[in-house]
């Protein structure tokens, strides 16, 4: 689907993440806080591949040790990294006309491409899963490969892609216009697609729900407003208001803003990006360097960590027990049960977050109300409560330390902060104790609306499948008993999901998700599972039976699900241990051989080659030939793979420990809108 703005630009929109180490130059002014790198060049634009920084000045891009590493006849316009870390792309341009050129990022002058026939290009970004490169022109928006580059798509425009950008879950379609009078100057999606950020000259930002693309604020006051970018967790977003100031916005909370200066000017882009320890630092551009700033002073977005505990919490909690029978699992779980448990999680989750506040409080006396008698009692780090206590004892509230709270409950409020809803508050005075109790407040947005909730017939139904894949796994791993496959030292487990999500065109779907994986007991990996070096999934008996049972599941369980176009998200997983790579492990090229392959290393997007004239030197490689090999095996002998429109992602992980505990590997599938 295909996103457009009207008047000033075409949005087509793409995000990317990032996450990586590098050695800071530390500033004596914040040691501990803001990092800079000096250069010789003025950084005119920035883009990061991880943590790492690169920039642009006049026709040269450079890195952060100064070195250059391209340069180009015309004046670079824009320069964007693949995600995966491989080359980038550019657009320059010399005497009024723009170019698009591909260069490798580690190689000085290597360019891999250039394109000759596009027609005034205006803007490039690629698509997060780094497959695809995205060029805008004054009449059309293409779609290459991002490895062969040859053109996959073309949509006609009414008018010039002066800016362009790509969802994060990759709808890059636009379902309204929108109607701007003042100049674009940026526009930005949220880490989690949900929200889309314009920032117009006028010194406006606007942020839109995505489902239908209704506004949700506007905040004014933005000076210059010459760029913008999300926080990841999505609850502030960075405005360049300035060439000498960054404001920080609070999205849940507009008089919420945090200022950063830059006296000597120069800055024109942002980055947030993480380090190896998760750690959110905000990149920007000075006329002098490029600046790394930590950003630990932003509170955490407590609603999203609630909620993604709640989410897997309850998805516990509606399982069927062992031993728990039909007739006792439907008057334990039904949707009035269901309400009252979240409820219950949300306070205790809440409750443990806040890490009781009250006893951090400085506490005080307000107002009180003698018809209602309500006392009020005000925290500064937390809204005020309103204590019921009888005018006849008021006179004994005159010194809020003599008040005591005990049996506190927490919850959140929609600007994300703490409000205390339950304690028994004790005056050491009188030695009374008052009931304070709002446990029946409004609750969180995300537990009043229905975006996330999946109706309880749709659970039962995925609950039910599990167990009778379950039986199909207890068939298939007997069998394999008997054959001398496996034993009893290797377990297979089974679990499954239905998750509410929304298509591209903003209507709630239901995806199911089921997750195969196994663990083989210490030392007996070499017999069932892979030897140290090996990686064709017929030498491990475990990931055979695991696949065994995906099989089965298709022709049975799964059947319903299988139709052509139907999409069918397929994760797989391919583990290696630290054992040293002596010299290198022949590879015959028997599942093929990938140059710059993207794929995700321990969750951050990345980049493998393998060719059987090189070998595996690398443990990196031994798992990603793994996880090829479980993708091979798939698609050549289970049918619903080919049928359905099947996307897959290699995830490679490389633990720090060795032995066969770490050489395994597991399948993720996720149906799209299937229950």
């Amino acid at each position: 689907m295909k996103t457009l703005l009207k008047g000033i630009l075409t949005a087509l929109i793409i995000g990317i993440g990032s996450c990586c180490t590098t050695t800071y130059a530390q500033t004596e002014k914040e040691s501990k806080t803001e990092y800079t790198y000096n250069q010789k060049e003025t950084p005119q634009g920035i883009d990061n591949y991880l943590l790492a920084t690169y920039y642009y000045n006049g026709k040269k891009t450079f890195n952060l040790r100064n070195y250059y590493i391209s340069s180009t006849s015309g004046e670079v316009i824009s320069m964007k990294i693949n995600p995966s870390g491989s080359s980038f792309a550019l657009l320059t341009r010399k005497d009024q006309t723009n170019r698009v050129s591909i260069h490798d990022l580690w190689e000085t002058e290597k360019k891999l491409h250039e394109f000759n026939n596009l027609y005034k290009p205006q803007s490039i970004c690629y698509t997060p899963d780094a497959k695809n490169l995205i060029v805008g022109t004054e009449k059309f928006i293409f779609t290459f490969d991002a490895r062969t580059y040859t053109i996959k798509d073309r949509m006609s425009i009414p008018f010039a892609a002066h800016l362009i950008t790509v969802s994060p879950n990759g709808y890059y379609l636009i379902r309204k216009e929108f109607e701007i009078n003042a100049k674009i100057n940026c526009i930005a999606f949220s880490d989690d697609s949900n929200t889309f950020a314009v920032l117009t000259d006028d010194g406006i930002l606007s942020t839109y729900e995505t489902s239908q693309f209704f506004i949700l604020q506007n905040y004014e006051a933005m000076g210059e407003a010459l760029y913008c970018e999300f926080h990841p967790d999505n609850k502030y977003i960075s405005v360049v208001s300035s060439d000498k100031r960054i404001a920080i916005i609070n999205l849940l909370d507009d008089s919420d803003r945090t200022y950063i200066d830059n006296y000597t000017g120069g800055t024109s882009e942002t980055r947030f990006v993480k380090d190896r320890k998760t750690q959110i630092l905000l990149v920007y551009n000075t006329t002098n360097g490029v600046i790394y700033k930590l950003m630990s002073e932003l509170p955490p977005y407590y609603t999203k960590l609630l909620a993604d505990e709640l989410e897997a919490r309850m998805n516990d909690w509606m399982k069927q027990m062992p031993n728990e029978t039909l007739e006792e699992y439907n008057l334990r779980v039904n949707e009035e049960t269901r309400i009252q448990q979240m409820h219950l999680f949300e306070q205790e989750i809440a409750t443990r977050m806040a890490d009781n506040m009250v006893q951090m409080a400085n506490i005080s006396f307000g107002d009180y109300n003698p018809e209602s008698n309500m006392l009020a009692i005000k925290f500064d780090n937390m809204p005020t409560i309103y204590l019921d206590v009888p005018t006849d004892e008021l006179n004994y509230f005159t010194n809020p330390k003599d008040l005591e709270f005990y049996n506190v409950k927490y919850g959140l409020t929609k600007e994300d902060k703490f409000e205390l809803i339950y304690a028994h508050v004790h005056n050491k005075v009188t030695g009374k104790t008052y009931i304070f109790d709002n446990q029946k407040r409004q609750s969180l947005e995300y537990l009043k609306s229905d975006e996330k909730f999946v109706p309880i017939e749709v659970i039962k139904e995925s609950n039910m499948k599990e167990l009778r894949l379950i039986e199909i796994k207890e068939n298939v791993v007997q069998i394999a008993k008997q054959s001398n496959t496996i034993s009893d030292h290797t377990n297979i487990s089974i679990k499954s999901n239905v998750i509410s999500s929304t298509d591209a065109n903003g209507q709630k779907i239901m995806n199911y998700v089921v997750n195969f994986s196994y663990q083989v007991k210490l030392g007996f990996s070499a017999q069932e599972d892979f030897s140290p070096g090996k990686y064709r999934t017929e030498e491990s008996g475990a990931a055979m039976s695991m696949l065994a049972i995906i099989k089965q599941a298709f022709e049975e369980e799964f059947s319903p699900f299988v139709e052509s176009g139907k999409k069918l998200q397929v994760k797989i997983t391919g583990m290696a241990d630290a054992l040293p790579i002596n010299g290198r492990i022949a590879y015959d090229g028997c599942y093929g051989n990938y140059t710059n392959e993207p794929v995700y290393v321990n969750n951050e997007l990345s980049n493998l080659t393998v060719a059987s004239t090189k070998g595996v030197t690398q443990n990196e490689q031994l798992a990603f030939l793994r996880a090829l090999g479980v993708k091979n095996h798939i698609s050549k002998n289970i049918n619903g793979f080919s049928i359905m429109n099947t996307d897959y992602k290699y995830y490679i992980e490389v633990n720090q420990g060795k032995g066969g505990k770490f050489r395994r590997t597991n399948v993720e599938l996720t149906f799209i809108d299937a229950l």
